[in-house]
């Protein structure tokens, strides 16, 4: 099973991802870590706007292109089936998910939350200030040409959405209704 993860800054992508990893055994393709090999190999600093730049790279190449050199990435570490790719930040990197006979969940939460995650969390990509936050999400939600992110029609073009403002109990809870709901539908069908 293939399952992608999209969602806007802070919203949780990397506590589903988590989940799925260490509760169910998938294996992670993660596009930021694939982003950073590029960059570590280009002797550029890993920042958000520096992943934001190999991505558009990529799709300049074509829409579906950064999912599919990740998915290559993890070929050659062996991951062929039963993987959690993350994140799509495009409809057309959704639809190629879907495509491969995946399923993508869109996670979200509050602006205000999802910022103090953010910057909780420490990671060197995350240095930023409220206003640049908010920034960088209205650059990441609308296209400014045709290789860039387009989230919010990425989100809108997924199969499950969760609304994760709680506890990780919670979205855990989420996640499980949602798979319990795969394997009912994959029972009849």
């Amino acid at each position: 099973m293939i399952i992608g993860v999209t969602g806007t800054l802070g919203a949780g992508k990397g506590s589903v991802v988590d989940y799925l990893t260490k509760e169910k055994g998938f294996a992670h393709l993660g596009v930021t870590d694939f982003m950073r090999s590029i960059a570590n190999e280009r002797g550029i600093t890993p920042v958000r706007m520096t992943f934001h730049d190999i991505a558009n790279e990529h799709r300049a190449l074509g829409p579906t292109k950064l999912q599919e050199s990740v998915v290559e990435w993890g070929k050659g570490k062996g991951v062929t089936d039963n993987f959690v790719i993350e994140a799509q930040h495009t409809p057309d990197e959704v639809r190629f998910v879907q495509e491969q006979g995946g399923i993508v969940l869109a996670i979200d939460a509050d602006m205000r939350t999802r910022y103090d995650r953010i910057t909780g969390r420490g990671h060197d990509k995350d240095n930023t200030t409220f206003e640049e936050f908010k920034a960088h999400e209205e650059l990441e939600m609308r296209p400014t040409d045709s290789s860039s992110n387009h989230l919010a029609e990425a989100l809108a073009t997924a199969d499950f959405h969760i609304e994760n403002n709680g506890t990780l109990k919670e979205l855990h809870a989420q996640i499980e209704k949602i798979l319990a709901s795969l394997a009912r539908s994959r029972e009849v069908g």
